[in-house]
């Protein structure tokens, strides 16, 4: 058997099913599993002939569908045709038996101790369930295949119906049971084909008419008691906060409901889709000036409870033109409590208990974890989206694409670099004081030739080369199409040039496109659209296709967004070393909030500073760059994390992430701020050396990761290492002659 240790985010199922409180566990140590020598019983089993056991694996999350879908695929390339029987109890008191072709036990669990179960999304005839013991502080998965994905779905329905039967709690005097809930509620709309988060305004949702809206309602068990959610059976809209029945309106849209886990216990997320257009609510998509009374409800079934319980909040919605431009998002969400008391059921021997009622209690806001519970699955904005998110209209960020005032050079400065170009004719050097008058800044109407030259690139390049590559490649089919065409509204939404209907949206589209189309193993990422926004405020596009060309294969600024994204991950890693040699009380600092440097610098990175910043300082910062090359990254970086130091240090994790998306770059709408900002780069230090040995440092840990991620690989290393050791030993012992 193969042991695999892994490490993964806790992450929702996607059609997992959950029998016991979910628990982070603790780092796994591999030891023998005991199986019962007992003959089994299997009388009140169900069994599955001809199932192939591919074999188990620890899992480092008892209810990771993510994991467990990597550890299937894992086995499943190297299993061999084992075939057995499984045997699944008929209740909870049962348990899950696996039996050789002679009906010997190979293992065997508890139905109590198994965890999770769920179905593989690659391979649909494959399946898996954890088991495992929180004391033991260890989790196992294994994994199945099926002769069909209809034989692998009769035995998954067959393992949650015994995880439902026969649960039993000891009832307290009265007669009640009694469990504490948190629900809340996040509201999503459709814009452009992408899923934004709606603005808020304290409990007020502000919403655009005829968009269709995602619903997000987050279930969290606080009691120490732990009453186990199934599935959830509807979702609910009402226009008032004191419904009847009769008032709410089922969803047409399909619900589903997904699984996770907090500090404080199980975690269930409830996602539905309300199209008003097909589905009228009252007045709740008509224009509105204030805030109409909502109810939204969720029925959910609990295990061994006979009626399903219904969670009701309320809040407020708002309704806008379809047109209306937000560009403020709540990060706060409303949370109302909730217990749920239960009573005696004697009908059903199966649900043992009944719904004797459900009080609602306070209700308040508190700031948003979707996003960090549940990475990953698609709710919304992406990290480049998260900078636009804040606490109150007082606190709202700097637009992007915001004009701050642009300095008009002196005749003086004009003359000096008028003399520097005319004597610039060789473009495979650079005139001696370049870099000394661009740090003070290249003239706003000589950008264009400079930027151009700074990249080698000369009319006669223009006319014989990119102009004829920027038409083939622009008339090209382009799979990344649609996804330019998404991010347009999203590039520079402050600066009228690049509003809806605009020529600067036109030409944005024809040089994303043509760059997707020139380089494919890159295409078209997130980010990229910010720097061809900035070339094209002071280039046509056939020039600002060839100069962005140039930065992307000329400046290694496509390593950044190659498949993996390794390049990126590098550069976060040398800022880290980087600010802890230069600034370690920073450094420690943020090591003590758990503050990563991706979370500040993504965004930073990705776009070339151009996102958020004023773009008077977006166009010096280019014009340092393309001056003195890859470098200016780190330097820029340095620079902002130097001069907001003493800030940085007054701030919790929140604070400082704040800090990061509204007040930074608000700074630099002050021109004297930004040349501080860019003299403060200019004398960064950036030792070769040092960083050398951090790239060294860097691919040895990612080395290193990637052989504990996948020890068959490891093991398979070290057979070939112990083979060629061996042939050489033996060619030792051949004449020199004789090889020849």
């Amino acid at each position: 058997k193969q042991w695999y240790q892994r490490r993964v985010a806790i992450t929702a199922g996607d059609c997992g099913i959950t029998k016991a409180r979910m628990v982070e566990a603790t780092e796994p140590t591999v030891e023998p599993e005991v199986v019962d020598e007992d003959e089994p019983n299997l009388t009140q089993s169900i069994l599955f002939d001809n199932l192939i056991y591919m074999g188990r694996a620890v899992i480092g999350s008892s209810v990771s569908n993510i994991e467990a879908n990597a550890i299937i695929g894992e086995l499943y390339e190297y299993h061999t045709d084992n075939k057995v029987t499984l045997a699944i109890g008929s209740d909870s008191t049962g348990s899950i038996i696996v039996l050789d072709k002679n009906k010997e036990v190979l293992h065997k669990d508890r139905i109590k101790t198994v965890l999770y179960c769920t179905k593989s999304a690659a391979l649909p005839q494959c399946f898996a369930y954890t088991s495992g013991h929180k004391e033991r502080g260890m989790y196992y998965c294994h994994a199945f295949k099926c002769k069909d994905k209809e034989v692998c779905m009769r035995v998954l329905n067959t393992m949650g119906s015994s995880f439902n039967r026969g649960l039993t709690q000891d009832l307290p005097s009265d007669g009640r049971l009694e469990y504490d809930f948190e629900v809340s509620l996040e509201i999503l709309e459709e814009c452009n084909n992408e899923i934004i988060p709606v603005a808020q305004d304290k409990d007020l949702f502000k919403l655009r008419q005829n968009r269709v809206r995602h619903f997000v309602l987050t279930v969290t068990q606080t009691s120490s008691s732990v009453l186990i959610l199934e599935r959830c059976c509807g979702l609910f809209l009402a226009p008032s906060h004191h419904p009847q029945p009769s008032d709410f309106v089922l969803l047409d849209m399909p619900v589903e409901m997904e699984t996770g886990t907090t500090g404080r216990g199980p975690l269930y997320m409830v996602k539905g889709i309300w199209n008003p257009c097909d589905q009228p609510c009252g007045d709740l998509n008509d224009i509105s000036n204030g805030g109409r009374d909502v109810s939204i409800a969720i029925d959910v079934v609990a295990s061994g409870v006979v009626d399903p319980i219904r969670f009701t909040s309320k809040t407020k919605f708002k309704i806008y033109q379809e047109s209306e431009r937000f560009y403020l998002y709540s990060r706060y969400t409303s949370q109302q409590q909730f217990t749920v008391a239960l009573k005696p059921n004697h009908e059903d021997p199966h649900r043992r208990f009944g719904l004797a009622e459900v009080k609602a209690k306070m209700i308040t806001a508190t700031p948003s974890k979707l996003r960090s519970l549940f990475s990953g699955i698609g709710l919304g904005p992406g990290d480049d989206d998260i900078s636009d998110i804040t606490e109150s209209e007082d606190e709202e960020p700097l637009i992007s694409g915001t004009v701050d005032t642009i300095e008009q050079a002196s005749e003086e400065t004009l003359k000096r670099w008028r003399t520097l170009l005319e004597s610039w004719t060789d473009h495979s050097t650079r005139p001696n004081e370049l870099v000394k008058l661009s740090r003070k800044g290249i003239p706003n109407s000589l950008r264009k030739e400079v930027w151009l030259k700074l990249g080698g690139i000369s009319e006669k390049d223009i006319e014989e080369n990119y102009i004829y590559l920027y038409d083939e490649c622009l008339h090209h089919e382009c799979r990344h199409e649609q996804v330019i065409l998404w991010d347009l509204n999203r590039t520079f939404p402050g600066n009228e040039f690049y509003h809806e209907g605009q020529d600067g949206q036109r030409q944005l589209y024809h040089v994303c496109k043509s760059y997707a189309g020139f380089d494919p193993e890159v295409g078209y990422c997130q980010g990229l659209s910010f720097i061809v926004a900035v070339l094209l405020l002071h280039l046509p596009e056939e020039k600002a296709f060839a100069l962005f060309t140039v930065i992307m294969n000329e400046y290694n600024f496509r390593d950044l967004f190659k498949k993996g994204f390794q390049m990126l991950q590098l550069k976060f890693f040398i800022l880290e070393k980087l600010l802890e040699d230069q600034m370690p009380d920073l450094w420690e600092h943020f090591q003590d909030h758990d503050l990563n440097t991706q979370m500040y610098a993504s965004q930073w990175f990705l776009t070339l500073f151009s996102a958020k910043f004023p773009l008077g300082l977006v166009f010096r910062i280019v014009d340092m760059f393309l001056t003195e090359g890859p470098d200016t990254l780190f330097k820029i970086a340095l620079a902002l994390l130097k001069l907001s130091k003493s800030e940085l240090l007054s701030h919790d994790f929140e604070g400082m992430l704040k800090y990061f998306r509204v007040s930074l770059p608000k700074r630099f709408m002050n021109k004297k701020h930004g040349q501080k900002l860019l003299s403060t780069a200019s004398s960064a230090k950036i030792q070769p050396g040092k960083v050398a040995l951090w790239e060294a440092e860097f691919h040895k840990l990612q080395d290193e990761k990637r052989s504990l991620e996948d020890p068959m690989r490891q093991l398979e290393h070290q057979l070939k290492q112990s083979v060629e050791a061996n042939h050489r030993l033996k060619k030792k012992k051949v004449p020199t002659a004789t090889l020849r």
